[in-house]
């Protein structure tokens, strides 16, 4: 049986202030999806016991690549959902069988490492088979410092996976030039197959394709975790993306998605109902550059 949706990432353990939880992308984009859309979601990365149960309780589909699952600390700093992160465990790497990639063909596949479990070779693979392929860069640019506090660095090699993806998204603290939203997603639109957001927190976000590019506010007045909102923001817009529905509707759904995120501390976080009304204010606010 073929999967809509694949997410194609690694499950964490994290610890969120003292906290422990479960998370990463692979969380946080199937949550958000579970109530979004009705579509199959294929999970395919690294899992331990707790991610497989948690996906039988939400009805996903795990293929695990592996049990080493990484393990983050997190510690939020100031008011403006600036956080310090240190990597206390890496991860497995994320290989994927021919007989995988075949039962792909034709999703939507959202790939999203945290830390560089994915490899060029594996992202070339999951492009031939993709219908959409959306890419966060997030894992391909991340190092370790003192004490395995991660940092980004910016590493040209990054254009190579960038050019095989159809949607990207990426922090501004992660672009080529993290001082300038526009440029950075200039730069990566160049080398890209079609849409790349450049998300700047409260800040809002720019997006570009084909040139044209556009400033995203983000929802007025939120506050609260904004962990994983940039993994919702990506799988909204490119769920939307894969389905047809024109770019700046789609991105202003994820951003409206990502915003209600952070107002809420658990899930739902929202209903599509909400995304759209909320959308709709964003497309009013949108600002040609």
């Amino acid at each position: 049986m073929r999967s809509r949706v694949a997410i194609v990432s690694s499950f964490t353990l994290d610890s969120i202030d003292g906290r422990k939880c479960i998370g990463g992308p692979a969380y946080y984009s199937t949550v958000a999806l579970l109530h979004y859309c009705s579509d199959d979601i294929l999970l395919v990365g690294p899992a331990g016991r707790v991610h497989e149960v948690f996906a039988e309780r939400v009805g996903a589909r795990l293929i695990p690549t592996s049990r080493e699952v990484p393990l983050f600390e997190l510690r939020y700093v100031g008011g403006r959902g600036d956080r310090v992160v240190r990597l206390a465990r890496s991860g497995g790497e994320i290989s994927i069988s021919s007989r995988t990639l075949e039962g792909l063909r034709g999703s939507l596949i959202i790939v999203s490492p945290v830390y560089r479990e994915v490899s060029i070779p594996t992202l070339r693979g999951l492009r031939g088979v993709a219908g959409l392929l959306a890419l966060d860069i997030q894992g391909l640019v991340r190092e370790t410092g003192v004490n395995g506090v991660v940092r980004n660095r910016w590493d040209p090699r990054v254009y190579e996976a960038v050019k095989l993806a159809d949607v990207v998204h990426a922090d501004l603290s992660e672009a080529p030039t993290p001082s300038d939203a526009v440029t950075a997603a200039e730069l990566l639109s160049r080398r890209s197959r079609g849409v790349v957001m450049v998300s700047m927190g409260a800040s809002g976000l720019i997006a570009v394709r084909s040139g044209e590019a556009v400033y995203v506010p983000a929802l007025p007045d939120i506050e609260g975790d904004a962990t994983g909102t940039g993994d919702i923001l990506l799988s909204i817009a490119a769920y939307e993306l894969s389905r047809g529905e024109e770019w700046l509707t789609a991105i202003a759904r994820g951003a409206a998605a990502a915003g209600l995120k952070v107002g809420r501390g658990r899930p739902p976080w929202f209903s599509r109902h909400e995304v759209e009304v909320l959308a709709v204010k964003l497309l009013g606010k949108l600002r040609l550059l």
